[in-house]
């Protein structure tokens, strides 16, 4: 039998709404497309919804629109909402790596996160100081590609994170707008680690130090671009020559 509840002050309420922020080990998604991502992923406690909605496994609980309101996080929800466990933390073990240092906006997250799995970069570095990875904006940008790709959210030093993956055999490649390649001259060897920066002070001198290259994107008009579009470009250009090398 489906539990209801209509009450704020329900444990199970207090819970998701605790949930909202993503500082501990749960977070919340929210609407149709994300929800069965994350159960499809295994993520998913516990649902929240208005409608009558079943999954195999998974406690649903019906609940009213005002306490809807309460846990979604867009003006128009709509209906469902899924309190979700984070997966257990692994470290890089494919052959392409993006490492984010201090990229701070969630929506600039989430679009990389998109771009990572789209070019078929499935490990991501997320040093101190980057967005919360599973914030519900972070989620949303992401179109739910965080729920197939491996996170780390790291507790070192950014430098510590470098060294790290230098030992391991990864080849550095860092983004500056000076002494740095075109990106159309570099060829980058079959197992990379692409490093983006932080939006306004982009990647930490003590950072590049360690990289092997530098890489830049030619463009006139304009001195910069947004590091969301600026490392889909890079990831699907490197991916492309990585591959044909």
């Amino acid at each position: 039998m489906t539990e209801r509840i209509t009450s704020k002050e329900n444990p199970k309420i207090k819970e998701a709404l605790k949930a909202a922020s993503a500082k501990d080990d749960l977070f919340l998604v929210e609407g149709y497309h994300l929800v069965e991502m994350a159960l499809e992923a295994g993520y998913v406690v516990r649902l929240f919804s208005v409608k009558p909605y079943s999954y195999p496994g998974v406690e649903t609980i019906l609940i009213n629109d005002a306490l809807l309101h309460r846990l979604a996080f867009s003006k128009n929800p709509e209906g469902i909402v899924a309190l979700c466990h984070k997966p257990s933390t692994k470290k890089p073990q494919g052959d392409v790596v993006l490492y984010l240092d201090r990229v701070q906006d969630p929506g600039n997250v989430g679009t990389l996160l998109r771009s990572a799995l789209a070019f078929d970069c499935h490990d991501v570095v997320l040093s101190k100081g980057t967005a919360e990875v599973f914030a519900p904006k972070t989620i949303m940008a992401s179109q739910g590609a965080v729920f197939r790709l491996n996170l780390y959210e790291s507790k070192a030093d950014p430098v510590e994170d470098i060294q790290q993956l230098k030992d391991d055999g990864y080849y550095l490649l860092g983004t500056d707008l000076k002494s740095s390649l075109p990106l159309k001259e570099l060829l980058v060897p079959h197992k990379f680690v692409l490093i983006l920066g932080n939006e306004g002070q982009g990647v930490d001198s003590d950072v590049l130090a360690l990289t092997d290259a530098r890489v830049r994107i030619e463009m006139s008009g304009i001195d910069s671009l947004n590091v969301g579009v600026a490392g889909g470009i890079l990831l699907y250009e490197l991916c492309q020559t990585r591959h044909d090398s």
